[in-house]
């Protein structure tokens, strides 16, 4: 896969899911990213733990590597002036400072985009928070959970009426990435034209909005929500379990165009012109009932057989299946969406990579996330410390290293 932010340094201050997935994606697109981490690490290190996964950085640590892996390993003391000048020396040549601390915390660090941008006008500053950087919760901490999800409305309306979604794990976290990524890249754009930086904001509350826009639209139009199976947006973009128990989703986004289609799956073509039924209205109006002879209809047939109906008339459907199940989709392997990743003791383990490709699917050579301060010589040496400097910094306390 090419690589078209090769030559871009990127300064990841970031912790858990949002930021740091941010700072991997730039880092897949061949920017040269360097996180940052105080002696004790990202938290996001330990919390693969309560989703049963391993959490050993020196064998595997799937949740902490899906966020951070092709990037180097700086871990600095932030509270010492020498920490923080290492960090300038930094700066002074990188294009991003990317960070999802909150603020009240960089400006007491002398890292919030007022002093930044002052002392380097170049900089791109791009921080992900929960609430954004106004209003009575710009101050609060926020979890995709807590912003994305419960806020927003997402963890209520988009679940079947009567429940409450249960969200998986940084869900939010990682849309709200996609969409940092995206903005700190138009600011690179215009850093090219200009050499000049610019403050880059994204929150997670901000992106779920986004992501229900057409429920923000559609609810002040008498479209209410959270909704049933029965009462759905349309009963022909609905779900429908199969004979086998086995689950459809049907999306016929023309409803008069594939009607005629829809009864011959259903082998009912005395609805063909049925008035209650054949436009998008009366369907609506008549939703329940229509839903009821579609749910007997696909009841008739095992998943297999109705797939194999609905693709004979071009109907847009999808089997519905469990996340499990996508780790040996074709569709994901042969598109390198699910590849396998070689852990740091030689096992492997299927991974999710990041969606954006460039000229071609083929991934490139995956590294590991560093494990705490692992680059640590390396970069110094480029910044023009010494070997006597480093090993100063490591007995002052102001570098920190775990093997």
């Amino acid at each position: 896969m090419n690589q078209p932010l090769k030559g871009v340094r990127v300064i990841d201050l970031t912790y858990f899911v949002a930021g740091p997935g941010t700072g991997k994606i730039l880092a897949d697109w061949g920017a040269d990213v360097i996180k940052i981490e105080p002696s004790f690490g990202d938290p996001g290190r330990k919390t693969g733990g309560t989703l049963t996964m391993p959490i050993e950085d020196n064998m595997i640590n799937p949740f902490y590597t899906a966020y951070n892996s092709n990037k180097r390993g700086l871990s600095i003391n932030l509270k010492t002036k020498e920490g923080l000048l290492i960090l300038d020396k930094l700066l002074e040549k990188a294009n991003v400072f990317l960070t999802s601390y909150r603020t009240g915390a960089l400006i007491r660090l002398g890292l919030d985009y007022e002093t930044l941008s002052k002392k380097y006008p170049h900089i791109i500053w791009a921080q992900v928070n929960g609430f954004g950087d106004f209003g009575p919760a710009k101050d609060k901490p926020g979890f995709d959970t807590v912003a994305f999800w419960a806020r927003s409305g997402a963890m209520i309306d988009i679940a079947e009426k009567g429940t409450i979604v249960n969200p998986a794990i940084a869900f939010g976290d990682a849309t709200t990435s996609c969409s940092l990524a995206g903005g700190i890249c138009a600011a690179l754009y215009e850093q090219q034209k200009t050499g000049k930086g610019q403050k880059v904001m994204v929150s997670l509350f901000a992106q779920a909005i986004w992501n229900l826009s057409t429920l923000i639209c559609s609810t002040q139009f008498k479209d209410s929500y959270p909704k049933t199976r029965k009462s759905a947006v349309s009963p022909v973009i609905n779900s429908y379990k199969c004979k086998d128990d086995k689950w459809i989703f049907l999306s016929i986004l023309e409803h008069e165009r594939y009607y005629k289609e829809l009864c011959h799956v259903i082998e009912r073509e005395d609805l063909i012109e049925d008035e209650r039924f054949k436009t998008n209205l009366e369907a609506k109006k008549n939703a329940e009932l229509f839903i009821n002879i579609l749910d007997e209809g696909f009841a008739r047939f095992t998943q297999e057989e109705i797939i194999k109906r609905l693709s004979s008339f071009d109907i847009a459907h999808e089997k519905i299946q469990h996340v499990k199940e996508v780790l040996d989709d074709p569709q994901a392997l042969e598109n390198n969406y699910i590849f396998e990743f070689e852990n740091r003791d030689m096992t492997k383990t299927k991974m999710a990579m990041t969606p954006v490709k460039f000229n071609n699917i083929e991934i490139n050579k995956q590294v590991d996330a560093p494990k705490i301060g692992e680059h640590n010589e390396i970069i110094l040496k480029e910044l023009g410390y010494s070997k006597d400097d480093i090993e100063r910094f490591y007995t002052e306390d102001i570098l920190s290293q775990k093997q």
